[in-house]
């Protein structure tokens, strides 16, 4: 017998709990979307990145840039435990993190980046396509940091969640305890990831406008899932 919720009854929670709430989680998905712009837009504006110099300081830039990002991040999983407990939600709560343990979410989502940028190590390498051997190693080099990368990800996904659970914990506890509580579950999590490919698919058929209600629609799965996670952890 299965001690956890199926996708398919995390997903059917999720529905159930977004209903009457799209108009609020549309606009949080806007406000992180602007963000988003803003940081790509500016960042290729004002730094000319084709030197070496600006290579750095556009490297720089992007990795304050992704920090930053975290207090919007923790303010969405604020939003959708909050969503999942069936508890009231707005728009304001999105910056609740700039108020609440800015530094110790900065410390985490630094965790974060620098698994993004290990996700990005095959980019910094240039394809040697004349070259068989190499042209090989480089394939398999790709495929081995995406494994990581994936890997890594959902090791530390409930990250954010737990430390709105745990307020007491720091930073590093946060982090260590979301990979501890992942054992087991990891395969669990990366199916429903999976699951989601057919609607992203979509989404990204039809000019990224349905993402608008599947984004909430995942971030409501997560933390049913997170729920179901720590429930039948304790």
């Amino acid at each position: 017998m299965n001690e956890h919720l199926s996708s398919a009854s995390l997903k059917s929670l999720a529905k159930g709990q977004l209903l009457g709430k799209y108009g609020t989680l549309a606009g949080i998905v806007f406000i992180h979307l602007g963000y988003t712009v803003f940081v790509l837009i500016s960042s290729n504006l004002l730094i000319d990145a084709s030197s070496v110099v600006g290579y750095v300081m556009y490297f720089a830039v992007s990795i304050v840039f992704s920090l930053l990002e975290g207090l919007l991040i923790y303010g969405e999983a604020y939003i959708y435990l909050k969503l999942a407990c069936n508890q009231p939600i707005a728009v304001g709560d999105l910056f609740y993190g700039f108020s609440n343990n800015p530094d110790k979410i900065l410390k985490v989502q630094a965790a974060f980046t620098v698994v993004h940028l290990i996700g990005t190590l095959p980019n910094a390498v240039p394809v040697p396509a004349s070259r068989p051997y190499f042209l090989l190693f480089y394939v398999i080099f790709t495929l081995s940091v995406s494994i990581l990368y994936i890997v890594l990800n959902i090791m530390l996904s409930q990250s954010f969640f737990l430390m709105l659970d745990f307020p007491q914990y720091t930073a590093r506890e946060v982090l260590t305890r979301s990979v501890r509580v992942m054992k087991g579950s990891k395969g669990r999590l990366f199916y429903i990831y999976l699951s989601f490919l057919p609607l992203i698919l979509l989404g990204i058929c039809s000019c990224c406008i349905p993402f608008i209600w599947l984004q909430p629609y995942m971030q409501a799965v997560k933390a049913n899932f997170y729920l179901d996670l720590m429930k039948k952890k304790q």
